[in-house]
């Protein structure tokens, strides 16, 4: 099996190398360099099912946002930041 690095350094695993490693959508993976031309691909803890993937959305001339967590109300704000000196 063959890969090829892209433009912006990304690649695509093949969908059979995938499938024997186990390796499946949302996975995490840790990156290990270990020279001579080699990289270890090491899957982390799968994401646990129902929880909401939580991400930092960085927008160009805006401030950076988390989107895909549970919606806080005004009240929630409020108590948390009544708790800080």
């Amino acid at each position: 099996m063959h890969a090829t690095i892209y433009g912006r350094g990304q690649m695509v695993i093949p969908a059979k190398a995938r499938q024997q490693a186990g390796i499946d959508t949302g996975d995490v993976l840790s990156v290990e360099p270990e020279g001579d031309g080699r990289i270890v691909l090491v899957r982390l803890e799968r994401p646990k099912p129902g929880l909401p993937q939580i991400r930092l959305v960085r927008r160009k001339g805006r401030h950076a946002v988390l989107t895909g967590g549970a919606v806080v109300t005004p009240e929630q704000i409020r108590a948390a930041l009544a708790v800080l000196p």
